[in-house]
């Protein structure tokens, strides 16, 4: 898994920390981990002259566990699997950290990661990522205890298993733990922006005032068209009768004067409407 490189080095340094010629070990001079022979390699590619391992530099020992444990696959595995597949592959070799894991997930163990094996130890990880942990582990002591410098060396690599599993399993947990956090965040955010959403819609209006503005308009539009029957039936009396003149003034002045209660009421609707 991406951005766990950092974390899994420090853990793999604790192993392989500090400087060691153990004329037992089949890797010889050693300082960090890293023998003398990779790292004249090392120095060789980059137009370095031979140096001894013991002068290392933080810099060089984490740009080859970078480049040749790490990389390419630890990137591409679940989040506790890829530190325990890191720790196997600078242990052992990256070859017998593949196929310790093809075992452990039931596949054939050719040595060679492909698609397959990486969406198999996805989906085992989807799964249970700390069964996968402990398959992968467990199939890692039978490889131990099977080599022939077991009784010298094997405490020590069974010891370094038990943490690598340990951790491994942190690993694991921490990266569900942070996944629901997100999704957590992610429900959190969509609330948020539906509760703003909500907020930007006007209230609605009550009961009382819709109630109050439609009685208003249909009573005013009821007396207006009432009046102006009224005033349709007295019309032909205008010229011969003055007191009905001033009748239909007064009609006409009370047809106004609805109107623009009429048009009062329905800006009062829009507004409080929206």
């Amino acid at each position: 898994m991406q951005d766990n490189f950092s974390r899994a080095l420090k853990l793999v340094l604790v192993d392989e920390g500090g400087l060691d010629d153990d004329p037992h070990d089949h890797g010889g001079r050693t300082a960090h981990g890293i023998i003398q022979r990779e790292y004249d390699g090392f120095r060789a590619r980059h137009g370095l002259p031979r140096q001894d391992v013991w002068k290392i530099t933080p810099a060089e020992y984490t740009e080859i566990y970078h480049d040749r444990y790490w990389m390419p696959w630890c990137d591409r595995l679940p989040a506790g699997m890829d530190y325990a597949f890191f720790d196997a592959a600078v242990n052992a070799g990256p070859a017998q950290a593949a196929r310790t894991l093809q075992i452990a997930l039931g596949l054939r163990a050719d040595g060679n990661m492909g698609d397959v094996t990486l969406a198999k130890a996805k989906a085992a990880a989807e799964d249970n990522a700390e069964a996968l942990i402990h398959a992968f582990c467990e199939r890692r002591r039978s490889f131990y205890r099977a080599l022939s410098q077991f009784p010298r060396y094997g405490r020590g690599w069974l010891a370094r298993v038990d943490h690598v599993e340990k951790a491994a399993k942190a690993f694991a947990v921490d990266a569900e733990q942070a996944q629901r956090n997100g999704l957590s965040d992610d429900l959190k955010s969509e609330a948020s922006a539906r509760g703003k959403a909500e907020d930007t819609v006007a209230p609605p209006i009550s009961t009382e005032t819709g109630a109050g503005a439609t009685t208003g308009a249909v009573v005013g539009a009821g007396v207006t068209d009432q009046l102006g029957q009224a005033s349709a039936q007295l019309g032909p009396f205008a010229d011969t009768i003055h007191v009905v003149k001033y009748l239909l003034l007064g009609i006409a002045a009370v047809s106004i004067a609805l109107t623009l209660y009429a048009v009062w009421h329905r800006a009062k609707i829009k507004e409080a409407t929206g």
